[in-house]
């Protein structure tokens, strides 16, 4: 019978291995490989010239600052949304009764209705110089000016990525806290322990994989993003993506090959790394009987 379901599984599993294959690898592995030809000034395209010139020109122009300092945001942003979203998704899944579950649900989903471009700019309104803050803290007395740093500055591109990708790090989260076994927490309840130990000693180390998850997927998330930092960050802001876009305008493909080929080693190494410490994959296997 085994050998009878084999064949019938492989045809199964071959549809979306190829689908993986042609979406997924495939187009990572011809970054990868023409990030080391060569950029033809000629025909403005690309030949198979073996060359470093690309991930030279790297070092150029303060191309590396760029990609250091989107990295920093990418970290800095994915620390803050854990901040947030591990008390948010306690609250859901152990506070919430079912009712106030969807309600809080549905209001984390909803603003991905609209588009990073509309949602990135209604900031604008809120952090401008006659924007929402500005106009209460005049209101109250706090200050007799507008505070110009909160828009077209770091401080606004941060607060307008976290606020996109906030619920990213909030379903893996929720996921790995839906796997967590309650009569676990109740015993450790029953035998005295309070709220700190039974959350640093059971649920921290059984949801580590969702903070990682979580972690992961804003990173990669501010990594890959352009608009909150085009909208919110003025005219010489600039990440990763906004690099690559203006290396692509001049037509140096090898060049912008080479910074995504940079990002991707740093983001697999991340993924290594933490699926060793954090057993990401854990958090995807099946815990059924």
């Amino acid at each position: 019978m085994s050998r009878a379901r084999l064949p019938i599984s492989s045809m199964l599993m071959a549809p979306p291995l190829l689908a993986i294959l042609a979406f997924g690898l495939a187009p990572l592995i011809v970054v990868v490989v023409w990030s080391f030809w060569s950029w033809d000034p000629v025909t403005y395209w690309i030949k198979p010239d073996l060359s470093l010139a690309g991930y030279a020109g790297i070092l150029e122009a303060g191309r590396w600052t760029v990609i250091v300092s989107t990295l920093i945001k990418a970290f800095g942003t994915a620390l803050l949304c854990l901040l947030i979203a591990y008390p948010t998704s306690y609250a859901i899944h152990f506070l919430a009764g079912r009712r106030l579950n969807v309600i809080l649900m549905a209001l984390i989903t909803i603003p991905f209705f609209t588009s990073y471009l509309i949602r990135s700019f209604s900031w604008r309104l809120v952090l401008g110089r006659t924007g929402i803050i500005n106009e209460w803290l005049q209101g109250i007395g706090i200050i007799d000016a507008p505070l110009d740093w909160l828009l077209f500055s770091n401080f606004a591109v941060i607060v307008g990525l976290v606020a996109s990708y906030l619920p990213f790090a909030i379903f893996p989260l929720l996921l790995s806290m839906r796997r967590v076994d309650p009569t676990f927490l109740a015993a450790a309840q029953d035998l005295g322990a309070g709220f700190w130990k039974s959350l640093t000693t059971i649920l921290l180390p059984l949801t580590k994989s969702g903070i990682f998850a979580g972690f992961l997927f804003v990173f990669v998330m501010v990594v890959g993003s352009s608009t909150e930092v085009q909208m919110l960050g003025g005219a010489g802001a600039s990440i990763v993506s906004v690099m690559i876009n203006d290396v692509m305008r001049v037509a140096n493909y090898p060049m912008a090959f080479a910074i995504s080929t940079i990002v991707l080693v740093v983001i697999f190494g991340l993924v290594l790394v933490g699926n060793r410490i954090f057993g990401l994959a854990s958090l995807f296997e099946d815990q059924s009987p």
